[in-house]
Order: C-alpha cells, then sequence, then structure tokens
C-alpha cells in the first residue's frame, strides 16, 4: 500500500498541473490577434505541462524503489549493520548511518584522508645513504641506509610475486646512486637506521594471531620487502613468508647485496644502528607522492602500509612517531577538517583492530568530500577488475562499475565506495555488518545483492508515458 502513495499523488500533481496548462492556452487564446502575413507558432509543450513533471516524478519514484530493494539488503544482513547510499549530496536510503561499527579493513579510508590531510598528496618519503667520503672509491669505515619510513620499499623480485602492478620504490634505484657517486669498496659494512619511528613491531590490541599469520610485517622506518626475509616467488600470501626477527638489519642485507651485485666490495656484515653526525650524504631514494601511496594501500588493502602511514601521521602531528599518537592525532585532523566523527573510534591503521569504530555516515561524508574523482578514490578496487575486488561482483552487468574499499573480519563485512548507475549518475555506499562470527560467503552475497541494487538505479516509468505531448 506505501508504495502506491507516492505515484498516486503525482498523478494528482499532474492532473492539476494538465488543467492549468488548458486553462493557461484558453485565456492565450482569447487574447492572440492572428497575423495573416506570418503564421504564429504554436506552443506543442506548455509551460505548465504534465509533461515538464515527468524527471521530477522519474528521480522520486526510482528513488523510492532503491530504498525499497535496499531494505532487503537490510533485513538480509545482521541487526548490528549500517547502510547508507547517497546521489549527488543528497541522502536516498539511510539505515543506522550513526550507528558506531568494527570497520575491518574499510579502516583504510579513515587513515588514506587522515593521511592526505595530515601530510599533503604530494609528501614523500626519502631513503637515504650516508657514510665517509670515498677516496679513489673506496668508503673507510660503514655505509648506512637509513630509513625514512616509506612502506613500499622493495625490491623488483618481492613485487614480481604479485598478480598485478605494485606502486612500489626500487631499492636498486640507491644502490646505482651509490655506485654512480664512485664507491667500489666499503671497508665496513652495511649497517640499518631505523630510528625515524619507535620499535613496536605490532598494535598491542591486535591478536597474537595476526603476527603469526603475517597480517603484517614487522613494523619499522626501515622497511625493505615489508619486513620478510624470505618468501614464495610465485606467491603473494604473507602467511608463506617468513619476517624478519631484526628488519633493520634485514634491510640493510638486502642493500648489501645489491650493491654486491653492482661490484662493490663489502668487507664486513650487516646490523643495526643510529647514524652518526658528520658523514657524507651518498644518494636519496625518493618514493612516489602520499596520493599513490594511499591508493596502493586501498586497492590493496595493505596492512603494514597503512600502519607505518598511522606513525608518519604521529610523528608529523605530534613529534610522537607511534601508532597511538597517530591514532589520536588522526582522530583530531579529520574533526579539525568538519568530518562527521561522532561515535569514532581509531585504534590503528589498518582496521586489525576490533577497537576501530566508525560510522556509515563517516564513510560516506569522507567519500563524498573526495568525490569520484579524487587521489582516494583512483585508489579503490574495482569490481571484477583490480584489487581486493578482481575476483568479485563478475556479473557483466556490475563488473568495472563499483569501486570500493573491502572489510572482513571474523565479525565483520563491510564495503564502502561509489557505484556507477545505469543511467551514468555515481552513487555514494558505505555498508558495515557487525556479528560475532559472519559467514563470508553469505556476506558476499548480500553484498553482490548491494551492487546490484544500485549499478540498476533508476528504476522508474518511462517518460513518453507520463503525460500529453
Amino acid at each position: 500500500m506505501r508504495r502506491l502513495v507516492l505515484p498516486l499523488l503525482f498523478l494528482v500533481a499532474a492532473g492539476i498541473a494538465a488543467y492549468m496548462a488548458r486553462e493557461a492556452d484558453r485565456e492565450a487564446a482569447a487574447l492572440s490577434e492572428p497575423v495573416a502575413s506570418a503564421p504564429q507558432p504554436s506552443v506543442e509543450t506548455p509551460v505548465f505541462s504534465a509533461r515538464r513533471l515527468p524527471a521530477f516524478i522519474r528521480v522520486a519514484t526510482s528513488n523510492e524503489v532503491l530504498a525499497e530493494d535496499l531494505v532487503s539488503v537490510v533485513n538480509d544482513s545482521p541487526e548490528n549493520s549500517c547502510l547508507v547510499v547517497t546521489s549527488s549530496g543528497e541522502e536516498v536510503f539511510a539505515h543506522n548511518g550513526t550507528l558506531p561499527l568494527i570497520p575491518a579493513s574499510a579502516q583504510k579510508l579513515v587513515t588514506g584522508a587522515a593521511a592526505l590531510e595530515a601530510l599533503g598528496e604530494d609528501f614523500v618519503y626519502e631513503t637515504k645513504v650516508f657514510g665517509p667520503a670515498p677516496v679513489d672509491g673506496v668508503v673507510d669505515g660503514d655505509l648506512w641506509l637509513v630509513g625514512g619510513g616509506d612502506p613500499i620499499l622493495a625490491t623488483e623480485r618481492y613485487i614480481g610475486r604479485y598478480p598485478e602492478p605494485q606502486t612500489f620504490t626500487n631499492l636498486a634505484l640507491l644502490a646505482d646512486q651509490v655506485v654512480a657517486a664512485g664507491v667500489t669498496e666499503i671497508v665496513g659494512g652495511v649497517l640499518g637506521d631505523e630510528s625515524r619511528y619507535d620499535l613496536a613491531r605490532s598494535v598491542d590490541s591486535w591478536p597474537p594471531r595476526f603476527t603469526d599469520q603475517n597480517q603484517t610485517g614487522p613494523l619499522t622506518a626501515l622497511s625493505v620487502n615489508d619486513g620478510f626475509s624470505a618468501y614464495p616467488d610465485d606467491n603473494e600470501a604473507n602467511q608463506l613468508a617468513t619476517r624478519s626477527d631484526q628488519p633493520a638489519t634485514n634491510s640493510a642485507k638486502i642493500f648489501d647485496d645489491l650493491l654486491e651485485l653492482r661490484g662493490v666490495v663489502i668487507r664486513n656484515g650487516s646490523d643495526v644502528g643510529t647514524v652518526p653526525a658528520g658523514l657524507t650524504e651518498l644518494g636519496t631514494l625518493t618514493s612516489a607522492p602520499m596520493t599513490e601511496v594511499v591508493g596502493q594501500m586501498l586497492a590493496s588493502s595493505d596492512n603494514s602500509t597503512a600502519e607505518l602511514i598511522l606513525k608518519e601521521i604521529g610523528r608529523s602531528a605530534r613529534s610522537e612517531p607511534t601508532t597511538l599518537a597517530g591514532a589520536e592525532a588522526s582522530g583530531v585532523i579529520m574533526t579539525r577538517a568538519g568530518f562527521k566523527m561522532a561515535g569514532v573510534v581509531v585504534a590503528d591503521g589498518s582496521g586489525l583492530s576490533s577497537e576501530n569504530s566508525v560510522t556509515c555516515d563517516l564513510l560516506i561524508d569522507l567519500l563524498e568530500k573526495a568525490g569520484p574523482d579524487s587521489a582516494l578514490a583512483a585508489g579503490l578496487a574495482v569490481a571484477g577488475e583490480r584489487g581486493t575486488l578482481r575476483e568479485r561482483f563478475l556479473d557483466p552487468d556490475v563488473k568495472g562499475k563499483i569501486r570500493g574499499k573491502t572489510g572482513s573480519l571474523n565479525e565483520v563485512s563491510a564495503l564502502a565506495g561509489f557505484a556507477e548507475a545505469a543511467n551514468g549518475d555515481i552513487l555514494t555506499f558505505a555498508y558495515i555488518a557487525n556479528q560475532a562470527e559472519i559467514n563470508p560467503n553469505r556476506a558476499h552475497e548480500i553484498q553482490e545483492d548491494l551492487g546490484q541494487e544500485l549499478v540498476e538505479y533508476p528504476e522508474g516509468p518511462e517518460l513518453d508515458t507520463l503525460g500529453p505531448k
């Protein structure tokens, strides 16, 4: 019965408009004088015509149909769920938009937005090499590899494990710089400096299993290959990699190997420490800008990158390069920027902590303010094509039309992003479901239904059926 009310109201409005149009036409005919030499043009569709209402009727009817379809998505979801959809900033559907929920990896949207606010889109990481100035190619002492916090510093071999192209900072290019500076021999060894950040290798609020499963590598300001000392060449799964107990030393060893491949003789082994003052800079390697780092983090849901970004936010905003400082600073930064932070708790950067809480309203807010053409949006996974959605939403009608950030934990299913509707409109959506134990297959089915409804929008009557010419 409820679905009939709105269309009936619009039909009444259309009838009134048609009546007014006829009266206006009669009055115009009575007042007009025909001119024999030049026939007067007639208005086929008067200003007050029922045919000038269809666009408004269609939008309202389509919104109502979509809203009722989304009620089915909500009814299929756990009780503790939120779902909000907007079109051009206008709310189309809202269910529990202000309810704080555990976001899982959808937390990375908050981390990315905070990083772009706090550090800027053009921020870059720098990894440097210091040592005594070479004399006749010989460095009389140790060579220091100083970490700048770059979370995507890696080797080509490590990146080659991934089935998709990855944005990364190629450590081999820094070895080339050292050779170009004339270094042929190092009397000492290659030492790593990770003093830019604290030495916490994980986050206290994570369950121990996340460390055992290598959900991140060991966190460090000098992270090469995510802090893994060994990994399979043909599989991207971190669970199959070996985390290093001394990631800065491991990074120095990797750099040592790259130098030796270029003919540099190194007399001693690798270790970790703090670079002394007074040495000569022998090379600087610059990362891609923060926009691309955030994009890489979102597309592949990179936990290590998210956590190191959070430490950099803490260092920049509070001179405290820790997870706690970064989390607290992110909340303040987002509040000052005008985002809807009521009920939001930032506990980490990746979303692995169940102490995080966000709302669908916040996710909609930051996506709407960034926009579908923003740096934040550029990093989202694409349905059936890229990132964590590469093997999902494979229906031809949906493939390529959903861009989003996923989130999955034992108790969480989340998806937020943009959907391209059938008429070309871009809908913004946010969905989070919390339950003690979520069936991942069922969770994906519900999200598939959500995506289908969004890309089929708008549904409504055809224009030709809504009024006379």
